[in-house]
């Protein structure tokens, strides 16, 4: 029979790489991309287990990287252990700045971004930048454009597909096809518009001071529209409310109010019933919205608070605060855990994790110039690059870079 002494003897001979693989990947999944490129190294076990099980479980469990929606616009395709290793860059702020397009007067921008392209507006103009993979990222060149600068501003943009829709300060709206370049101006009202979403054929505006119109696109064919005499988009109702914001989701729009003294700016607008359901999210202003899924919207608020709504019990379901008090301005989900927040002091853009309520994981701060403490106006992210618009240019915050110097402002 074994003695205790032979038991202990043998326990003391166990070696790391005699585990079973279950228990190796579990230890492995705390360590992180130096470490583990280590472990490759020590034999062909530990290298299997990290390559084919660690890896894609990091990943899939990354906030930023993680994302498919997020990996979908980026002009790379990444490795696992690359995109476990950029997850790591965000966390810890490791990251290179360019900027680009800087103006003298102020003006804020309106931008998107897509796989290619970064769709921008200057003045009256909406213009398309080639994303490119050297060191710059973006050919300042103009590959196409729509509009003219001295024309009245873009006010706010939406995109689905190749269609663009646009609202500017003189109460009109453009819509331009690119696959068929084609281009409609329409006057809606006499008043500014704030901000317009659409899907498929519906479309929503609002404005200023005015109120908020549904439009449908008309059944004529937009090669036989004239533009002087026939109008695309047919209005279907007007609501007698002005909001500052909107994000159209199926027949539900979610809008919020840019002021309401009765801490209920937010609210729900079901358009097969034309109802305005009022939610229980307390907050004066509302600056931005989101769907995050069918049930979920993301708002970002005047109170310094970004906020989780459920519309199915109309109440917060998770709510997270500006550490240095900073109302939030703008918004960008990356589709899995990951928001990115524009806040208004300092360039400052934060991280939240939806996994992680009233928490910030990670605060950038982009350099100064002039002095100037301009606020996050437009915000757009994919798995390794921010996009962020200023009051005076736009900058590029690039991730994929390891040996940028590290910017850890989450525990200040």
């Amino acid at each position: 029979m074994r003695t205790e002494s032979d038991k202990n003897t043998s326990a003391k001979n166990i070696k790391l790489c005699d585990l079973d693989e279950y228990s190796l990947g579990h230890v492995f999944l705390f360590l992180t991309v130096v470490d583990l490129d280590r472990c490759i190294l020590v034999c062909r076990k530990f290298q299997h287990i990290i390559q084919k099980f660690v890896f894609p479980k990091k990943c899939s469990n990354a906030l930023v990287a993680g994302s498919d929606r997020s990996c979908g616009i980026s002009l790379y395709s990444f490795t696992y252990r690359k995109r476990v290793k950029l997850n790591e860059n965000w966390l810890h702020g490791r990251y290179e700045e360019r900027t680009y397009f800087h103006h003298n007067v102020m003006y804020i921008s309106q931008m998107m971004i897509d796989r290619e392209w970064l769709y921008m507006t200057h003045g009256g103009r909406l213009q398309a930048h080639r994303r490119t993979k050297n060191k710059y990222m973006l050919d300042t060149k103009i590959q196409w454009m729509v509009g003219n600068v001295r024309e009245s501003d873009i006010t706010s943009l939406a995109k689905e597909g190749d269609r663009f829709f646009a609202g500017r300060m003189d109460g009109r709206i453009m819509i331009y096809d690119h696959d068929t370049r084609q281009c409609h101006l329409q006057e809606v009202t006499n008043d500014i518009i704030k901000s317009v979403d659409f899907s498929r054929d519906v479309y929503a505006v609002t404005t200023k001071n005015d109120a908020t119109y549904i439009l449908n696109r008309s059944t004529l064919e937009l090669d036989l529209l004239d533009s002087d005499s026939h109008d695309m988009l047919v209005p279907s109702f007007a609501y007698p409310e002005a909001y500052e914001t909107l994000k159209l989701n199926s027949n539900r729009l979610a809008v919020g109010k840019f002021h309401c003294s009765k801490n209920q700016a937010l609210q729900l607008i079901d358009l097969y019933s034309c109802k305005i359901i009022q939610l229980n999210s307390v907050t004066m202003a509302v600056y931005d919205t989101l769907w995050k899924d069918e049930h979920c919207i993301l708002a970002g608020n005047f109170d310094t608070t970004m906020r989780l709504i459920d519309t199915r019990t109309g109440n917060d379901e998770s709510c997270w605060t500006d550490p240095y008090n900073a109302s939030v301005y703008c918004l960008s989900y990356n589709g899995a855990y990951a928001i990115h927040c524009g806040v208004k002091f300092h360039y400052r853009a934060n991280l939240y994790d939806l996994r992680v309520p009233n928490r910030c994981i990670q605060m950038y701060f982009p350099s100064k110039r002039n002095n100037n403490y301009s606020p996050v106006y437009r915000i757009a992210a994919d798995c390794s690059q921010m996009f962020l618009v200023t009051d005076h240019n736009l900058r590029i915050l690039n991730f994929d870079a390891d040996w940028a110097a590290t910017k850890d402002y989450v525990s200040i």
